[in-house]
């Protein structure tokens, strides 16, 4: 029943979405985009673009809200689109495209050559969501449909709306993707997607983030590392703070209420320093250890604790990004360039290496507002 109200959604926003009056003969003869996939071609020098298409005759006629794919491949993807048309014999109508999945290969060769038209098309929209694809190709992705029997891309879609909850992978907008590679002191980023498997059953899931410098991209850090670098960048809504014991096993899980970042860039001993302070309001949810608990004593202990580790973690992903990447995801950059624009001057030119030997100091602070519905854990005798 819902495919069904998406399907008449779809088709309310295109009848009033142009000017003069629309027909069903002229609804048909559209073709509606509901998701891009773009890999490398078989030959040399050739792009391979696979699109995800509405099928609203299917749609209207059964529960399912109908879907094709189509793959085919050329020089440029303003070739490879125009010789759709020529297979559909419709018109690709872009407005309601919500996903672009990257190949890797694409994503280490560059993409700007697979943007650039995509970004100046005037039907195309800038709110849609970009992947890589952890898989060989970006096709297995976007064509996971026929094994689920649902508009994948609607349901990537959706699925990053509520990214926030698990926080394991950042919510980047086509738009904002290209910002970030157009601007000076700031690294582009984009999640990851693969497929996984559960009792037999194929789905697509978001867990980690793609790192670029200038258009290609460069190397990765995983769902977890992924969390801490939101931490650095303001950008925690929820999700959950792992905290182990004494001797590194897991012994509690945080949910995170609430997070404040502030970031400030100092002169400290004649060198450029980033002081990162945060704030973060918790709920105790999971105790795996009852005896470390009932043993900390007071909740200021578990805090300091959470404090600390959460500390050691941001500086953990900060570090590794600089030593591995040299290339400021967290834009630290921009910061120097808003608040000191003559120190920026000096370094804008070399701040990829600026970057890699930035002193980085975080301050991290953990309350716990709650902890469920009792302060006793539960005991065995």
């Amino acid at each position: 029943m819902l495919k069904k109200v998406i399907l008449v959604f779809i088709t309310l926003i295109l009848l009033i979405s142009v000017t003069g009056c629309w027909n069903y003969s002229e609804v048909d003869e559209i073709s509606i985009v509901a998701g891009v996939g773009i890999d490398k071609g078989k030959k040399e020098g050739e792009i391979a673009v696979t699109v995800e298409i509405v099928d609203t005759k299917e749609g209207s006629q059964s529960e399912q809200t109908g879907f094709k794919m189509l793959t085919l491949s050329g020089k440029t993807i303003f070739d490879i689109v125009r010789g759709m048309i020529s297979i559909t014999g419709k018109k690709l109508f872009w407005s309601h495209s919500k996903v672009i999945v990257l190949s890797e290969e694409i994503a280490r060769e560059g993409v700007i050559k697979v943007i650039d038209w995509y970004n100046r098309d005037t039907e195309t929209r800038s709110d849609v969501f970009i992947f890589v694809s952890k898989e060989k190709t970006a096709q297995e992705v976007i064509s996971l449909s026929s094994v689920t029997e649902s508009i994948m891309a609607y349901a990537l879609a959706q699925q990053m709306r509520s990214e926030h909850n698990t926080s394991t992978a950042p919510v980047v907008e086509i738009w904002d993707f290209i910002d970030k590679l157009e601007a000076s002191g700031e690294f582009a980023i984009a999640p990851l997607i693969y497929i996984y498997e559960e009792n037999k059953t194929k789905n697509a899931r978001v867990s980690g983030t793609a790192i670029f410098r200038m258009d290609k991209m460069v190397g990765t850090i995983s769902g977890e590392e992924t969390k801490y670098m939101l931490f650095t960048k303001d950008q925690i809504q929820g999700g959950v703070l792992p905290l182990n014991d004494e001797q590194g096993k897991p012994a509690f899980s945080l949910e995170i209420l609430s997070n404040k970042t502030k970031v400030k860039p100092i002169w400290n001993d004649g060198k450029l320093q980033m002081q990162i302070n945060t704030e973060t309001q918790v709920g105790l949810d999971e105790v795996m250890a009852p005896e470390e608990f009932n043993n900390i004593g007071s909740k200021e202990i578990l805090e300091k604790r959470a404090g600390k580790e959460l500390q050691q973690r941001m500086l953990s992903v900060i570090h590794r990004v600089q030593q591995d990447y040299h290339a400021d995801v967290f834009g630290f950059g921009e910061l120097v360039h808003e608040r000191m624009p003559q120190t920026w001057k000096k370094v804008k030119e070399n701040w990829g290496q600026e970057f890699s030997e930035l002193d980085v100091v975080v301050n991290s602070k953990v309350i716990i507002k709650s902890s469920g519905q009792t302060n006793r854990s539960i005991q065995t005798h």
